[in-house]
């Protein structure tokens, strides 16, 4: 699984040149879902670009908004909009959402659950600041985002499989910096044995993939998709040159 998260970058014409340039170059016998994530004003148009010319991409939304009971929010996007629009995957938690807007735990939780309800695949992003790491406290701070997914209702234990967790480091977003593989490794395989023996995930016969994020680039790719427990790449940045993700693409 290779993501495209565009982020707050684009314009209608710059999605439609990459929809087509990426379509045309990527590897057509590489098994791995090519997932666009671009902002949220173009997946509709993206969808129905897709869709005229039979793309293989599939599409996600960068953002999905959770009301509480009785309350109104102006300019958001339900997991139900995005269903409507063909939208496929929808991420939730990424750290400059969880700074910014300061999400909480239980919006969180709500998010993933309204997502799973319309039947979205859900891309839940964790990661540590500089000061976690340094700390040497990564894995305690990764586990408490992790017990998110152990607040799922019970209702909700036959779509766990449509999880997929993202890890990136907040210290490496957009920064350049990379952790050491052995590093990437070492958390991978935290995360999965997390979820496989704490909670439980393994006794239901899933295992969701693992993902890496932060400062992905097509010097470090190869290495990183070659990791034992690193199951796809979250790329940002580097994903707004179709003609470098292609390569990205291709690699893993």
């Amino acid at each position: 699984m290779i993501i495209a998260n565009w982020k707050m970058n684009g314009t209608s014409q710059s999605v439609t040149d990459w929809i087509n340039s990426v379509s045309g170059n990527i590897d057509i016998d590489n098994l791995n879902p090519c997932i666009f994530c671009p902002p949220t004003c173009y997946l509709d148009h993206a969808r129905k670009l897709i869709n005229k010319n039979d793309h293989r991409i599939e599409l996600g939304s960068q953002i999905v908004n959770y009301s509480f009971e009785g309350e109104s929010l102006t300019g958001g996007i339900s997991a139900t909009m995005l269903a409507d629009l063909g939208i496929k995957y929808v991420m939730v938690g990424h750290s400059e959402q969880r700074d910014i807007l300061k999400e909480s735990n239980s919006v969180i939780t709500k998010k993933i659950e309204k997502a799973l309800d319309d039947d979205l695949s859900v891309i839940y992003c964790i990661g540590e600041d500089i000061d976690i790491k340094n700390k040497k406290e990564t894995q305690l701070f990764l586990s408490h985002q992790l017990d998110v997914l152990g607040k799922l209702s019970s209702i909700y234990e036959v779509k766990l499989g449509s999880i997929k967790v993202a890890y990136e480091p907040i210290w490496a977003i957009g920064s350049g910096l990379n952790a050491e593989k052995d590093y990437i490794e070492e958390i991978h395989e935290f995360i999965k044995k997390y979820i496989n023996n704490h909670l439980g995930w393994s006794k239901l016969d899933i295992y969701p993939p693992v993902l890496y994020g932060g400062s992905v680039n097509l010097e470090n790719s190869k290495e990183i998709i070659s990791l034992t427990d690193v199951d796809g790449l979250l790329i940002g940045g580097a994903s707004l040159n179709p003609e470098t993700f292609c390569k990205i693409y291709n690699l893993s």
